[in-house]
């Protein structure tokens, strides 16, 4: 067997020329570096595109502002020319205000251009108007305003301190009595903490409009729903100039009304109608108590 034997001088380096080869590194340029003039190409055109919005934006900014001044010429125009006057003012559903409270109130009148008359401004100061419960105003050009009104109806008086207040079927105030208003009208009363009271009162005026019961909102002097929930309505002269009170629960008043006018024809019938001063229900019964005799006194 023979051995070979090498010494420190005699060894080669492994990977020599690797590593000669890895140190030895080439410079390469990016591929993206432009030259000198093809850079000074693109900022002219950057700049010529910039120039031609600005141009742009300038001329737009004119023709909006030339729009401008002819929309705003044009309106000023039609706004007072007379073929837009009002030359005819309707009013329809009016029965309690009169026409010319109606143009007061509006603030309208004839010869004002219906183009610059604002519709909707017209239509709040009438629906300022306590009388009135909702109304449509309209124009038709080129020279009328239709207005259309619906007010409101008093059912009742009501007492508020020294003064005497309109109301309507469910007890709601709309308008203090004036002196010199005309009107025949139940005073109304009711006592506090009565949320029934509104619907109970408008379903008896019903009733009565309606002639489903045997006296009429005429004959009624007045009305009071008490705190006890009793509704009382007294009927003025109905027998001999004597007036006549008609009691009714509020909670059940439909149910005894029916029972009541039953009461009421029996009465009728047996000719003592005129002696009842009161004839109240109460749960499922109907009561009537007669006048005292001044001559058994």
């Amino acid at each position: 067997m023979s051995t070979l034997t090498i010494g420190k001088q005699s060894r080669l380096p492994l990977g020599g020329k690797r590593a000669a080869r890895g140190n030895s590194r080439k410079r390469v340029k990016p591929a993206n570096t432009l030259k000198p003039r093809q850079s000074s190409h693109r900022k002219l055109a950057g700049a010529g595109q910039l120039m031609v919005r600005l141009v742009m934006a300038s001329l737009a900014l004119s023709l909006v502002a030339v729009l401008g001044v002819g929309l705003l010429y044009g309106y000023r125009f039609i706004t007072a020319h007379p073929y837009f006057n009002l030359e005819e003012i309707r009013v329809t559903g009016n029965s309690r205000l009169s026409y010319g409270t109606i143009i007061d109130t509006a603030q309208v009148g004839l010869g004002l251009n219906s183009l610059e008359m604002n519709v909707g401004e017209v239509k709040n100061r009438l629906d300022r108007n306590p009388w009135i419960e909702s109304v449509t105003v309209r124009r038709e050009l080129p020279d009328r305003l239709l207005i259309d009104v619906r007010e409101k109806v008093p059912a009742f008086w009501i007492r508020q301190g020294d003064g005497l207040y309109f109301a309507d079927a469910r007890g709601k105030v709309i308008a203090p009595m004036h002196p010199g208003e005309a009107g025949s009208l139940p005073i109304l009363s009711v006592a506090d903490d009565l949320p029934e009271g509104p619907e109970v009162l408008s379903g008896i005026l019903a009733k009565m409009a309606a002639q489903q019961t045997p006296f009429t909102q005429a004959q009624t002097a007045w009305i009071r729903l008490t705190s006890a929930h009793e509704m009382e309505i007294f009927l003025d002269g109905h027998a001999d100039g004597k007036g006549l009170t008609v009691k009714l629960s509020t909670d059940r008043w439909e149910v005894q009304l029916e029972r009541l006018k039953v009461a009421w024809r029996d009465l009728m019938r047996r000719n003592e109608f005129k002696d009842a001063t009161i004839i109240a229900a109460s749960g499922d019964k109907v009561w009537i108590k007669k006048r005292l005799d001044p001559a058994a006194g």
